[in-house]
Parts: C-alpha cells; sequence; structure tokens
C-alpha cells in the first residue's frame, strides 16, 4: 500500500484544529496536579501522623494502575451517580449535558498528582537537612520556611521533570477519545475512518505530537537559562 502525503497533510489540517483541546487537558491537569503534588509532598516530607501514611498508601496504589482504567472507572462511576449527586444538590446539570472533557481532565490531574508529589519529594531530598535547622536557628515557621528556603532550590531541580510530565500527560490526552473527547488523536482518526487511510492519519498524529513536545522543551529550556542566570546573580 502506497503512502499518500495528501491524505496525511489533510489529516494534520484537521487533527491540529484540535491542539487546544489537547493542550488545554494537559496543562489543566498540570496545574492542578502540581498544587496537589505539593501538597502531599510536604505532608510527607513533615510526617504528619495520619495523613502521611494515607498518601504514602494513595499514591503507591495509583502508581499502579494504567491510565486508561483510571479515565474508564471515572466514566462509570460519573453516569451512575453523577445525576444522583446533582439532584442531591438541587442542579439542573444531568449527566447527558456534561462535558466529557472534564472526565479526561480529572484522570490525568491523578496521573499529574501522583507524579508531581514525587517529583517533588525528589527536589526536597536534595535540599540538606541543615538547611532546615538553620532555617528553625533563625526563628522561620514552617511556611516560611517552604516559601524562601525549600521552593526557591526545589522549583529549578524539579523544572526539567515537570516539563516530562507536561510532555506525558499531552501523550495520555489520547485516551480521552474513549470517553468521546475530540482531540488531536480522535480527530486524526475519524478522518481515517472516511477514507481508511490510517498510516497517514497515525503519521500526522505524531508529527503534532512531536511539535508539541518541541515547543515545550524548548520552553522549559529558557526558563532553566533564565533561573540559572538568577541564581547565579543572586550568589555573586
Amino acid at each position: 500500500m502506497s503512502f499518500k502525503f495528501e491524505v496525511m497533510f489533510q489529516s494534520l489540517k484537521v487533527a491540529s484544529q484540535y491542539v487546544g483541546t489537547t493542550l488545554f487537558m494537559a496543562i489543566t491537569a498540570l496545574v492542578i496536579g502540581v498544587i496537589l503534588g505539593l501538597g502531599i509532598a510536604l505532608v510527607r516530607l513533615y510526617r504528619i501522623k495520619g495523613l502521611s501514611q494515607f498518601f504514602q498508601a494513595v499514591v503507591t496504589l495509583l502508581k499502579g494502575i494504567p491510565m486508561v482504567l483510571i479515565i474508564l472507572a471515572l466514566y462509570l462511576i460519573a453516569s451512575k451517580q453523577f445525576d444522583v449527586w446533582a439532584k442531591s444538590m438541587h442542579w439542573s446539570l444531568r449527566f447527558k449535558d456534561f462535558n466529557m472533557v472534564w472526565i479526561a481532565v480529572a484522570a490525568l490531574s491523578l496521573m499529574a498528582t501522583i507524579n508531581s508529589s514525587e517529583i517533588f519529594r525528589g527536589a526536597f531530598a536534595a535540599v540538606k537537612p541543615g538547611q532546615f535547622d538553620a532555617a528553625k536557628s533563625i526563628g522561620l515557621t514552617n511556611l516560611q520556611t517552604i516559601r524562601r528556603m525549600l521552593l526557591p532550590q526545589a522549583i529549578p531541580i524539579s523544572l526539567p521533570m515537570f516539563s516530562n510530565l507536561l510532555i506525558g500527560l499531552v501523550k495520555a490526552s489520547s485516551l480521552a477519545s474513549m470517553v468521546s473527547v475530540v482531540d488531536v488523536f480522535a480527530a486524526a482518526k475519524i478522518t481515517a475512518q472516511q477514507n481508511y487511510r490510517f498510516l497517514e492519519a497515525y503519521v500526522a498524529v505524531a508529527v503534532i505530537y512531536w511539535g508539541i513536545s518541541l515547543v515545550i522543551e524548548k520552553i522549559v529550556q529558557i526558563l532553566e537559562e533564565r533561573m540559572s542566570r538568577k541564581l547565579r546573580r543572586a550568589i555573586l
């Protein structure tokens, strides 16, 4: 079977119209995941009794569950329980009117939260314990220690890993098509079903994902260089 570039370009044109949907799901999930993951990492760092063990168990459990199962489980739970919850809260919204994008965002956010918590834990481990003692000796509270000492050191260390996490979320967002979300992958698949040229469509999707990954890596590289310059100026 010959490869038809004109079909690939047509799939590329159609699929590229949904780049915004893919980026929205990935970036929203990353923001939610970073916030929740930071909280979990701090709870485990300060070993808050009860919560630390609970989050450790949750992280271990969710790390072993494939993303496809999480998306399908959330969809099934929402389809059976959302109308019940909506009626109890006196909402007019029903599941049939619900935007499935938020199911995908919820599933991706779980992935982002688990990975973010582990990224922050690794970054926090790079901070020398003596610095915590020094912060206490000058009278800093835990919140001030986190804001002034811990995060400024942890963020530059973790930035490359968050870049990889965002790229992973972009690629994982292709699973959103399983709950009827039309994103880059789903749009290309729809065009392929019309002419049965699946190879060309998948190549087009690969080009789009590669382009998004390249842009993310370039942006993070620029941020790393700026942070490095700021740190050098602070040291000097």
